[in-house]
């Protein structure tokens, strides 16, 4: 990868302001995690040019060096900032609680696959508030499997007795459909909803009461500007004119008991 830039995608541009203003303005450390070993190393890459320390996780690994580096990522006086993993090797099982904030970069067609690597920083332990954020190339069919997965989600949580029975097919039309790049949407999954709490690109209506990050995407706050959101990260982030939308919303409230 001589020729790398960080121009290449839009997703490595957000990932790349993301990156500087975790590292400059808080204390916490990242997780990255892909599908592919070729997009690690192109995490690797901007590491190198940007001078983070990091650690990487993939299939090449043995069990032993796993456990090694994963106690070392997670010791607070350890100077790793990044832990690169890949979601087919380390996606179920580890606990890396040194990091409370995590990128899924790419998607996977299995929503389980992609739930199980998203799991791997909010476990026992963790005493941060954990961030989780999820890249789709607007218009691609990145968000056709982002729409698959949805589909998939509501599918088995009405068939959940009869999963095994439940078979999905893709017709020819919905085969093509996949490749349609779509350049006119700023989000092509919040375009299908018909959403009635969005008026002229802005949210009047908030989420239901009982609604969280477990809820249908349409359940979610709907963010055409930054004005909504409250992660100050992420909203310093869409200054790089590269995020088009945003779904966001808690997986539960902060819970404070007083003794």
């Amino acid at each position: 990868y001589r020729h790398f830039s960080l121009f290449f995608t839009g997703k490595f541009q957000v990932l790349d302001y993301l990156l500087a203003l975790i590292r400059t303005s808080t204390s916490d450390k990242v997780v990255l995690i892909s599908n592919y070993t070729q997009t690690l190393d192109l995490f690797e890459r901007l590491c190198q040019i940007r001078g983070y320390i990091y650690v990487r996780l993939d299939g090449t690994m043995t069990i032993k060096k796993r456990a090694k580096i994963v106690d070392l990522f997670n010791d607070p006086k350890s100077e790793y900032f990044i832990f690169m993993l890949s979601s087919k090797a380390g996606g179920c099982g580890l606990n890396l609680i040194g990091a409370n904030r995590l990128v899924m970069f790419d998607p996977d067609w299995n929503p389980a696959n992609d739930e199980q690597a998203m799991a791997r920083i909010w476990r026992d332990g963790q005493k941060k508030q954990c961030y989780i954020y999820r890249l789709i190339s607007t218009g691609t069919i990145e968000e056709k499997m982002l729409q698959r997965q949805a589909h998939k989600k509501a599918l088995s949580s009405c068939v959940v007795d009869q999963q095994e029975e439940v078979e999905r097919h893709f017709s020819l039309g919905d085969l093509r459909e996949l490749f349609i790049y779509h350049t006119e949407t700023v989000s092509d999954t919040h375009d299908r909803f018909k959403c009635r709490r969005c008026v002229n690109l802005v949210q009047v209506k908030p989420p239901p009461p009982d609604s969280d990050c477990n809820c249908d995407l349409s359940l979610w706050n709907h963010c055409y500007s930054k004005k909504l959101l409250n992660d100050v990260v992420l909203k310093s982030a869409w200054d790089t004119g590269c995020i088009s939308f945003v779904f966001w919303h808690y997986s539960h409230e902060e819970q404070r008991t007083t003794v």
